[in-house]
């Protein structure tokens, strides 16, 4: 998107790269504020409905994993057009654009645990977490219809993803990693652990096929933030 929006660098001196850097930088920071706004906007709204108690905690539970959805399969979508516009409109260039590192997003959802405790989370859970996170990502409805959205047939959206999920345990803490590479583009990692009688939960997406740090980046600030935990080098 910062692509489409900002261009290219005018230059490759430091002042130009610093110039574009900070435009970069500042419309991160406004997308990021905007999409906090609509999401707290959103959640009252979704209070202040009609809806029963259960509902709402279904809704809240889909929301942040269906705005995960929209992002990545917009990155898929978006990323061959991106790659061919930067191939054709630069000779200079000597790595395809697609190799290129693209920066770890991360964020942080809670919700009610309904009762559930560390000791619930058994491999049978585990599996059941990977799988619905994996299945939210690529066959809910909004998925699709972003998908068709774009002009693409929604019936061919199948990507290839390959999943696996662990428990670790760090400073006495259970959590749940659950790692997902799609179509090798894409790559995503949720942490999720109980704390009192809510499920909190950090996931943390890369828009290009390289590994995601768990511990440390992005994704190690958020977990340090919301478990209170770190594992040093």
């Amino acid at each position: 998107m910062f692509k489409l929006i900002l261009g290219t660098p005018n230059g490759s001196d430091p002042a130009s790269a610093s110039s574009y850097a900070g435009f970069a930088g500042l419309l991160a920071a406004s997308i990021v504020a905007l999409g906090y706004f609509l999401s707290l906007t959103f959640v009252k709204a979704i209070n202040a409905g009609s809806f029963s108690k259960k509902a709402k905690i279904t809704i809240k539970v889909i929301l942040p994993f269906a705005y995960l959805a929209g992002a990545v399969v917009l990155a898929m979508v978006t990323s061959p057009i991106f790659t061919s516009t930067g191939s054709a409109g630069s000779e200079k260039s000597t790595t395809p654009k697609a190799s290129a590192i693209a920066p770890v997003v991360a964020m942080i959802t809670v919700q009610s645990a309904e009762g559930c405790t560390d000791e619930d989370l058994d491999q049978t859970g585990l599996k059941n977490l990977e799988t619905w996170v994996v299945n939210t990502m690529i066959k809910n409805k909004k998925s699709k219809s972003t998908y068709a959205e774009l002009g693409y047939d929604p019936n061919s959206f199948n990507p290839k993803v390959e999943a696996n999920s662990v428990y670790v345990t760090v400073n006495g803490k259970k959590l749940a990693v659950i790692k997902v590479n799609m179509d090798n583009s894409v790559r995503s990692v949720t942490i999720m652990g109980i704390k009192g009688t809510e499920l909190h939960r950090v996931s943390c997406i890369r828009n290009s096929n390289h590994d995601i740090p768990v511990w440390s980046g992005e994704c190690g600030k958020k977990i340090q933030e919301v478990f209170g935990v770190a594992i040093q080098p």
